[in-house]
């Protein structure tokens, strides 16, 4: 586990901290490989937290969500205004306590006999109980995951143990606060892809791709000198300033009316394995990727929308104008995305080649180090010389 107190931060007044390009740490083989995939499992994402949901999704009482998360059925609930998470499975003949997506019941129960259970996932109506005489306590509950909130965000982590979600969240804490108060739940979608989780995540990770997979929305990827990394052992970012065409300025003129200060900024921030937030005066974004295979994955938007904090008639139809508009632009982009993936995930498999991650993509050469130090290492992986931070800019 790597604790924030650690981390060495590499930060720049220009976009690029490295001046020559970087080794492509990663090789084809582990983007297909089982073996690779159960590693990422147990040591990337059993210990991390996993955004799953805006509050607004489970906002009262009664209301709850189910998902897949790392091959485990999950079942999030509101029980009078308290959310709590479970295994998606009944302890008494093991089925799903229930495969709708989400919905609303005054009780607990699971769809096959009727088995009722409390928010400490304790058994509460049984029918017929004294057919289990003597009752065996311990092995009738529901088995529980850690559930936390940051803002509005729902998080819950699969393991016992480990660090809480503001430990796991660290630096990025008070700014992804922000997913919620002045900012409103919008909308949740989420796509299935045959494809390596890393190829999503990568993809994030770089502003390179812009020009040739968003000619019409991003257009072009931002200069040099508008562009801002971060980078350390556990999170990177990325700042630019958006060009001030017409577009941007209406926004602004928006943003003003809401009663929110502009500041002009976009940010893009991971958190190591999978966690990304992008944000925009006009909005706050989580994604998460999800491996669900070696070649397959499923990609989670969550996304809130600037209300402001002025209600007047004219606030309130601007709020709705803009959660309209932004919805479907950040819509369109993942759609973008997402076209490209299957054929990055086919040439993998056909590579040859060891890679190279050009100067623009240097959050890369860190993302790959953070999955070779934290599956394998370097040491299990004779093939790849895996150099330090103080080597990256001998590289040529």
């Amino acid at each position: 586990m790597v604790h924030y107190s650690r981390f060495r931060t590499r930060y720049s007044p220009e976009m690029f901290t490295n001046q020559h390009h970087l080794r492509h740490l990663l090789r084809p083989e582990h983007y297909t490989s089982e073996d690779q995939y159960r590693l990422e499992l147990r040591h990337l994402f059993k210990p991390a937290w996993h955004p799953v949901a805006a509050r607004a999704e489970v906002a009262r009482p009664g209301d709850f969500l189910t998902l897949d998360l790392l091959e485990t059925p999950i079942l999030v609930r509101n029980f009078d205004g308290e959310l709590r998470a479970f295994l998606n499975v009944c302890p008494h003949r093991h089925s799903r306590l229930t495969d709708k997506r989400k919905g609303n019941a005054a009780k607990l129960r699971c769809q096959y006999h009727g088995w009722e259970f409390t928010k400490e996932g304790g058994t509460g109506k049984i029918p017929d109980a004294r057919a289990f005489r003597p009752w065996d306590r311990d092995n009738s509950c529901l088995k529980p995951f850690r559930l936390d909130t940051c803002g509005d965000l729902v998080f819950i982590n699969l393991s016992d143990t480990g660090p809480s979600l503001r430990e796991w969240i660290g630096p990025l804490w008070d700014v992804w606060q922000s997913h919620g108060g002045a900012y409103r739940h919008a909308a949740t979608w989420e796509k299935e892809f045959e494809c390596n989780w890393k190829v999503v995540l990568e993809n994030s990770l770089e502003s390179y791709h812009i020009p040739e997979v968003h000619p019409h929305t991003f257009k072009d990827f931002p200069p040099e000198e508008s562009a801002w990394h971060e980078l350390t052992e556990q999170f990177t970012s990325f700042r630019t300033t958006p060009p001030r065409d017409f577009a941007t300025r209406s926004q602004d003129w928006i943003i003003r009316r809401l009663g929110v200060p502009v500041t002009k900024d976009y940010w893009h921030r991971v958190l190591h394995p999978h966690a990304t937030g992008s944000s925009l005066d006009s909005f706050r974004m989580m994604q998460c990727v999800f491996p669900t295979g070696p070649t397959t994955c499923r990609y989670r938007s969550i996304f809130f929308t600037l209300r402001g904090f002025r209600k007047n008639p004219l606030a309130w139809a601007l709020y709705r104008s803009l959660r309209t508009l932004a919805t479907l632009v950040a819509k369109q982009v993942f759609a973008e995305d997402g076209a490209i993936y299957t054929g990055v995930q086919r040439g993998m498999a056909a590579s040859p080649h060891a890679g190279v991650i050009g100067t623009r993509e240097e959050r890369i050469y860190y993302f790959q180090k953070y999955v070779l130090d934290n599956t394998r290492g370097p040491r299990e992986l004779p093939l790849l010389e895996v150099e330090t931070p103080a080597d990256v800019n001998a590289v040529g």
